[in-house]
């Protein structure tokens, strides 16, 4: 990538643009390396080792599953946040539209934000977070640098962290995430009654 970056700065060079500085070509080649990265991203290799279904937390702890959803035609995007404890009862939900035309990754570390926040204001002090984006998860774990367009993100909620009293991370398949998915849809404000039903059954099956 940075091969190809020298190369195309030289040609851009050639037809009368300007020469980038070392430092400005090396983050230009960055940040094109971390858009491939995402737009190529599988989390494939890693369906053993995350559970498909959600699983309750150990106590005394709750978990917190969040999800983000992408309304293209308004601008807008969907926030959705499930709180439950180790009985697997639900304790609080969050669904909030917000008025950014977010893309898809961006909406995710918004979530996660979000649920870092709203676990707080609802008074839970020992939480596992959990998420179906890797990225986000293993960037909160501190385990990869972030990509750029969530940095900012990733440190706000970082600083949010030392509020609670004990805190960690996990990665679920979407299959795990269903709750959290429903309520980010339903922040659009254009579903039906079913979205509802389709939220309490998926609820009711995992008590029973």
């Amino acid at each position: 990538m940075t091969a190809w970056g020298i190369w195309t700065n030289q040609n851009e060079v050639r037809h009368g643009k300007s020469r980038k500085p070392t430092s400005v070509l090396a983050q230009w080649t960055k940040e094109y390396l971390e858009n491939y990265v995402m737009a190529n991203h599988s989390t494939q290799p890693y369906k053993e080792l995350v559970e498909a279904t959600w699983q309750p937390p150990k106590p005394p702890w709750y978990k917190a599953n969040m999800d983000g959803a992408v309304f293209s035609q308004q601008k807008e995007t969907g926030i959705g946040v499930v709180i439950r404890d180790h009985h697997g009862a639900v304790v609080a939900t969050l669904s909030k539209k917000l008025k950014a035309p977010l893309g898809a990754i961006e909406v995710e570390a918004k979530a996660m934000e979000e649920a870092v926040n709203f676990a707080w204001d609802m008074g839970i002090r020992d939480c596992l977070f959990e998420s179906d984006s890797l990225t986000v998860v293993n960037a909160m774990l501190c385990l990869i640098d972030p990509p750029s367009s969530i940095a900012n993100i990733i440190a706000g909620s970082l600083s949010q962290l030392y509020e609670l009293r004990d805190v960690n991370f996990s990665h679920v398949v979407r299959l795990g995430n269903k709750v959290a998915h429903t309520l980010a849809q339903f922040a659009k404000g254009e579903e039906t009654p079913g979205c509802i039903e389709q939220l309490m059954s998926e609820y009711v099956l995992f008590l029973s």
